[in-house]
């Protein structure tokens, strides 16, 4: 299996799905694992483009932070279709359908699973998602799921290991690292 394109549903993969709101029902916070963040640079060191897709816009400032690619599925008719992206993502990053993975683990990620042959969730998952899933990954949502998966595919060969001296890199042109100097 050739993957060039991994594609990350963000709320309940990278997070456990949990939103803090306030009074007025705007999110304050989402908790995140920065394993996660170092495995998606290890993905990227490693030759796969990484894309978060998520129905939240308020993933986006984060995404930019990170350098990683950010699409919102909640457009203009509010929609939440994700499977009309494989084609914006096909052409965009130059990669076919069956060179992209996805990692989802929600309802609205269904029409995406059904349009994707190599496909993952976390194991909160509601069923209906691990019936659709190639792989159901033993970590909770935001509880790994992303290290999880670089180890699986590194494992099973479909990666070559990124080095230390890479992923470094990757990490210094991050605006978050600077944010912490």
């Amino acid at each position: 299996m050739k993957i060039e394109l991994l594609i990350l549903d963000v709320d309940g993969v990278l997070t456990d799905g949990t939103k803090v709101y306030d009074v007025h029902h705007n999110v304050l916070s989402k908790r995140f694992k920065c394993k996660d963040f170092t495995a998606i640079k290890r993905f990227i060191a490693a030759g796969v483009n990484v894309v978060m897709l998520s129905g939240d816009i308020f993933n986006k400032s984060m995404a930019k932070k990170r350098n990683i690619d950010f699409y919102c599925s909640r457009n203009d008719d509010l929609s939440l279709d994700k499977s009309r992206y494989v084609d914006v993502f096909s052409e965009q990053y130059n990669v076919k359908p069956d060179n992209m993975a996805f990692v989802g683990d929600d309802y609205f990620d269904l029409s995406i699973f059904a349009k994707l042959n190599h496909t993952f969730c976390p194991s909160d998952a509601p069923n209906i998602i691990k019936e659709e899933s190639l792989y159901t990954l033993n970590s909770l949502g935001g509880e790994g799921v992303i290290v999880e998966l670089y180890d699986m595919f590194k494992t099973k060969g479909w990666i070559k290991d990124a080095t230390e001296e890479q992923v470094a890199d990757l990490d210094k042109k991050e605006i978050t690292s600077e944010e912490m100097s």
